[in-house]
């Protein structure tokens, strides 16, 4: 007979990682910023055409409210520039400036040389498991969350 897996007990396991460990584990992704300013401009810099802040706010999961503070911010600094929609006046587009484009490029690095050592240090196989086991829980949580509450 096939043992099957105890997930009420995975479960309290996860649990317990996410309450015991959540500082380690923010002091590890949470050091460059995945939300607000830097979230908007890495998004701008893989849509790599100009879009509205409603099509952005989406993307990030945030309100329209929120978009407005992110991108009167960038604005200030120069990091993002806004045009009219050439298909609808009423509508302002946001694309990523040279300056902008060089900042999440630079936040991106970093980001990425911190994550390298975090990788390093659970060795090669490990490493490998970890970002499939992440690219399934990612999966996994995105069509439970997609799901309607009678469905689950």
């Amino acid at each position: 007979m096939e043992k099957t897996k105890d997930y009420e007990m995975l479960a309290e396991n996860l649990c317990d990682i996410h309450f015991l460990y959540s500082k380690d584990l923010s002091n590890v992704f949470e050091q460059h910023s995945t939300r607000g300013e830097e979230a908007a401009l890495f998004w701008l810099s893989k849509l790599e055409t100009p879009v509205s802040a409603g099509e952005l706010a989406s993307k990030l999961g945030i309100t329209s409210g929120r978009i407005a503070n992110i991108l009167s911010s960038l604005d200030r600094k120069k990091y993002i520039e806004r045009h009219r929609s050439s298909r609808d006046r009423r509508q302002i587009n946001v694309a990523l400036t040279p300056a902008g484009a060089d900042h999440i490029r630079d936040v991106y690095e970093k980001a990425k040389k911190s994550h390298m050592i975090l990788l390093k240090k659970m060795g090669d196989d490990n490493a490998e498991d970890f970002i499939r086991l992440m690219n399934l829980a990612i999966t996994a949580a995105s069509e439970t969350a997609s799901r309607k509450p009678a469905d689950r």
